[in-house]
């Protein structure tokens, strides 16, 4: 196990070929399986099975808002047993996720219980400034020190003697973190504390999941930790990161004392660059001493992978990027996290199309001799994320260097607020779930690929972390970090559009594993020929600077897009000047990056890239086999195409199919012992080849070079919808003894009855963690207590009722209330759901009238689990829109166009679309191409077998074998998503992150239509057969 995900055992074309072709569990993506419900074994086992059949290799239990059963208790670890033999019955690897919720470290609420001193003792300060000294409360004083002509001077043994004195005085108070309903009603812990750390494992793991130690490296392969960090500990408005032994431990390091130089690292006032540069180095080394060191250990001594992230997006600002590379080489498996729906373009982005927080964790894992690379992926992007979203994001992470793809997230409930929870949902909720094998199978080879050999990069980029460091203040924002951030953001594109091949180098991980061997440097497991330093790099360490002293004096080459380095360990020096003279013919400077010169020196003879000039967005990485190299290209961009040609050392080049596993040998040119061939990139597209250093047999790739023509439709288009239409009535009436609310929002009733039963924080099951049971024991109500829901809903007065007798309504918690429409009872069907295994269905269509109807639910008391959500009217009619209000009527979606114009409105299901044609010889080839149409995915039927999907460009599908000569029935399902189910509705801007309390936004009262944010799904033009000539 330690040598799958810490070094490649697909180190030739055959062992990845056969890998390739149907990849096993340990390449399969890995979703965040949300357990937040009442866990059960039977939930377990129908999920796993979903899971395995959608080319999921395995699950990370992760515990989350709404979960019932009581977290690391017996009944929490038999669950997950089951779920580990559960796992062995199907092949599929289960992964412990280290927290319930985030972020890791307080073991949900169990280690601020067990160890006060975790938190209490403090862990910030504060500057207070004085001009005449007045300390009533010395408690919370950790330093007082007063501003002389030389500097400052500490009184703070001497307080009583100074109150009531003038003078400058700076007085640093110690903050202490807040109690908070996200950690169970506790704080947040100090992980620089020594002994929390080793406090979080003994809870979670030594009297926890070791109960399935025998299982450990085998099935139960290791542990996610989710953003560890060193902020959520702090209180609000804290101005600096604090811990008990910090005066010692600095003094240690840096040989002074921080106490007297605490105003420098608020203020730019004395050695205030110095002073920072050393304390956030300080800080990263505790972490990485008191924190990754020790999981690092456990998990080691337990066959365990050590995977999750950090806090990677907000780099280089030290509060969420101080530097991850120090923690990565500490994981068996480092991670980072991708959120959302968007890519921002040229690097700039903070998730998706950040590729310096990609190309920085790929670095440290080839550094630190790790194969595999996980990253947290769409999480938050809405429940309207599409198949084309999929592949753009899996893409773009993976040619940078992600491995591992584990998904954001799999609930396994839609109950209450659940279904809110940063989706989408990679489950059988979603409506496009019973075509995920695709994307599965897809990413699985992705991959694989992404796996196979190892990328060798000889070129070395510094990031300039520890100059940044220098600038940070959180009372004054220095334009200087803004100017880091971006610069080399757009430095890192730079490298990645002009296709140079480098790693990039933390100078913690260069202390860590770095040295000199002849004219290489060596990090680790990587050898660099060359050094870059950005513009952007002022400061470089002591420990640095020595390593490049050695590195020049010994032949190696520095290109410098700096002229001076002006610091060493944040002190004026003069020693890079000095060595840049005396190494002048080794020492590159460079002024502008499109100055082609210095690009000679890093280009190889072996492999080139030479771009069409109207080219979208071409990536790629080359990774080193023993017999050959693998080479993924991938085009970012949406709607540009992407063209290259292509030289590369070797005898015959292979081209993989994604979509199969299968391969074929493309022909190009030889020259001079190089295949030189030409690649096609459509927008969103993707393509790997192989260039074998051995002459290889293997079918001929056919390029495509037909022309085709449209075959005539024999019937006009015909449309039907797979299921039933939705109404969603999410605005309702609320009635308890004590008050009555009409017209209202469904999440602003559900706070309110919460709170006026005695929960005032609202609902305990959104964005909240239960600590034991301790939601639960609130449960304890009685009868004056109940409560009425009416939710009112209207028919078209010229309605046929007889047409609308099938109509049902969907009421979530059926166990907690009575359930009527227009006064009549009515009971849920016992066999039927509808989307969630919990959402039953009430048949209500005999007792509908014209005009107003009335679903009514009756609670007899209060409970904790009495989540008002919306309800949701199932049937055949359509949504009119009179004047701006809603009302249902006959009908039918009929024609072609927008699901809205055909008043499906709030529909998330599939759409069929079928036209007939006569062939008379099929021996011609033939495709299905798409023209203008909206969905998260199409699916394809040929005379009733599903004959693929559709969900980017070309818009196009093969189907030779499907047709047969005579006539032939071709539909197009058009698949929709939930978030014309379950919103958001009245969020105007198009948001890149969706989260829990973007639901609690609405107007007061129920809004007119046009307020409804809702996607236009459908086919909006008819598809066309294509038949080759």
């Amino acid at each position: 196990m330690e040598k799958e995900y810490s070094k490649t055992l697909l180190n030739n074309f055959k062992s990845f070929e056969d890998e390739f072709k149907d990849p096993s569990s340990e390449f399969r993506s890995v979703p965040l399986w949300d357990w937040n419900d009442k866990i059960t074994e039977e939930g377990i086992a129908f999920q796993m099975e979903q899971f395995k059949d959608a080319g999921i290799g395995g699950v990370f239990v992760h515990p989350r808002p709404g979960l019932i059963t009581e977290y690391l208790s017996e009944e929490w670890f038999h669950l997950f047993d089951y779920t580990v033999q559960k796992g062995k019955e199907l092949g599929m690897n289960v992964w412990i996720y280290d927290e319930n919720s985030y972020p890791s470290g307080f073991a949900g609420g169990h280690v601020p219980a067990e160890m006060p001193e975790s938190y209490n003792k403090g862990t910030g300060l504060i500057l207070e400034k004085q001009s005449s000294l007045k300390i009533e409360n010395n408690d919370s004083i950790a330093v007082v020190l007063l501003k002389t002509k030389n500097g400052f001077k500490d009184i703070s043994n001497s307080i009583d003697k100074e109150n009531g004195k003038n003078g400058d005085y700076y007085i640093f108070r110690k903050t202490y973190p807040q109690n908070s309903l996200w950690y169970g009603g506790f704080t947040y812990v100090d992980l620089l504390h020594k002994g929390v750390t080793e406090k979080f494992i003994d809870i979670t793991m030594t009297k926890g999941y070791e109960k399935n130690k025998l299982d450990f490296g085998n099935t139960l392969l290791g542990i996610f930790t989710d953003e560890p960090n060193l902020e959520a500990a702090m209180a609000r408005g804290t101005h600096l990161r604090w811990t008990p032994d910090l005066w010692d431990v600095f003094q240690n390091r840096w040989g002074y004392d921080l106490r007297i130089n605490l105003p420098s690292l608020v203020e730019e006032i004395g050695d205030w660059k110095k002073v920072r540069h050393d304390y956030y180095e300080t800080l990263v080394e505790l972490f990485v001493e008191r924190w990754s060191k020790p999981w690092w250990e456990y998990c080691e001594n337990n066959n365990l992978v050590w995977t999750g992230h950090y806090w990677e997006h907000g780099w280089p600002y030290p509060t969420d990027g101080m530097d991850e590379s120090a923690f990565y080489i500490w994981h068996q498996m480092p991670g980072v996290d991708m959120l959302g729906n968007e890519l921002i373009e040229k690097g700039q982005g903070g998730q998706f199309g950040n590729i310096r927080a990609v190309r920085e964790l790929r670095s440290a894992a080839n550094q630190a001799g790790r194969t595999r690379t996980l990253s947290e992926t769409y999480g938050g992007g809405g429940w309207d994320m599409d198949f084309k979203k999929f592949k753009r994001l899996a893409d773009w992470q993976g040619v940078f260097g992600v491995n591992f793809v584990n998904q954001h997230l799999s609930y396994y409930s839609l109950k209450g607020v659940r279904k809110f929870d940063y989706p989408p949902s990679f489950s059988y909720h979603e409506p496009w779930w019973s075509n995920y094998k695709y994307m599965g199978d897809y990413i699985a080879r992705l991959s694989t690929a992404m796996s196979a050999g190892n990328q060798i990069n000889s070129t070395l980029v510094l990031q300039p972390n520890t100059t940044a460091w220098m600038y940070f203040s959180r009372t004054k924002n220095h334009p200087r970090l803004a100017e880091i951030q971006h610069n080399f953001k757009d430095f890192v594109y730079q490298l990645e559009r002009n296709h140079i091949e480098y790693d990039l180098g933390s100078e913690n991980v260069l202390k860590t594993l770095g040295s000199v061997d002849r004219n290489k440097l060596i990090v680790g497991e990587r050898k660099y020929d060359i050094i870059i330093i950005p513009e952007t790099m002022e400061n470089i360490d002591e420990s640095t600077y020595k390593l490049i002293e050695e590195f020049m004096r010994s032949g190696g080459k520095v290109i410098s897009f700096r002229d001076k380095i002006l610091r060493i360990d944040g002190i004026e020096s003069e020693k890079f000047t000095n060595l840049q003279e005396l190494y002048s013919d080794q020492w590159i400077f460079v002024n502008d990056f499109n100055d082609p010169n210095w690009m000679s020196h890093l280009v190889s003879d072996q492999f080139t890239i030479i771009e069409d000039n109207i080219n979208g967005e071409l990536y790629h990485q080359r990774r080193i086999l023993e017999d050959g190299q693998l080479v993924l290209f991938v085009n970012s961009d949406e709607k540009k195409s992407a063209d290259a040609k292509i030289s590369a050392i070797g005898k015959s080049v292979i081209k993989m199919n994604f979509a199969d596993g299968s391969t074929s040998l493309i022909t190009g040119t030889n020259e001079n012992g190089k295949q030189i061939f030409n690649i096609h990139l459509e927008p969103i597209g993707s393509a790997l080849y192989f260039i074998s250093s051995e002459k290889l047999d293997a079918e001929l790739y056919k390029e495509p070079n037909h022309t085709w023509e449209v075959v005539k439709t024999i019937n006009k288009t015909e449309v039907n919808p797979d299921e039933e239409n939705i109404f969603v009535i999410n605005y309702l009436d609320l009635s308890t003894s004590k008050s009555k609310m009409t017209d209202t929002y469904f999440m602003t009733a559900l706070t309110a009855l919460f709170q006026e039963n005695g929960i005032e924080f609202g609902n305990p099951w959104q964005h909240k963690i239960q600590y034991k049971t301790n939601y639960l024991d609130l449960n304890k109500f009685d009868e004056k207590s109940a409560f009425q829901v009416n939710y009112n809903f209207n028919i078209s007065k010229d309605s046929d009722l007889t047409l609308l007798s099938e109509i049902k309504a969907v009421v979530e918690r059926p166990e907690l209330w009575t359930v009527s429409i227009n006064g009549n009872l009515v009971e849920n069907e016992k066999d039927e759901y509808w989307i969630d295994k919990d959402f039953p269905k009430y048949r209500i269509g005999k007792f509908l009238q014209k005009g107003k109807n009335t679903v009514t639910i009756n609670a007899q008391k209060m409970s904790i689990f009495a989540e008002i959500m919306p309800v949701y009217i199932l049937g055949n009619f359509i949504v009119e829109k009179n004047n701006g209000v809603m009302e249902l009527a006959n009908g039918d979606i009929s024609k072609l166009g927008s699901w809205k114009e055909n008043g499906y409105d709030f529909y998330s299901k599939k759409v069929s679309y079928t036209q007939k044609y006569s062939i008379e010889k099929n021996e011609s080839d033939f495709k299905v191409k798409l023209n203008s149409w909206n969905g998260t995915v199409a699916e394809i039927y040929v005379n009733d077998v599903k004959a693929g999907i559709i969900s980017c460009v070309p818009q196009e599908l093969d189907v030779n074998e499907f047709i047969e000569e005579g006539e032939n029935i071709i539909t197009v399902k058009i698949v929709g998503s939930l978030k014309n189910t379950f919103g958001e509705f009245y969020r105007k801007d198009k948001s890149w992150i969706y989260g829990p309390h973007g639901w609690n936004n609405a107007p007061e009262h129920q809004p007119d239509y046009s307020e409804y944010i809702l996607n236009d799904y459908g086919l909006f033009e008819p598809f066309e057969l294509l038949q080759s000539n």
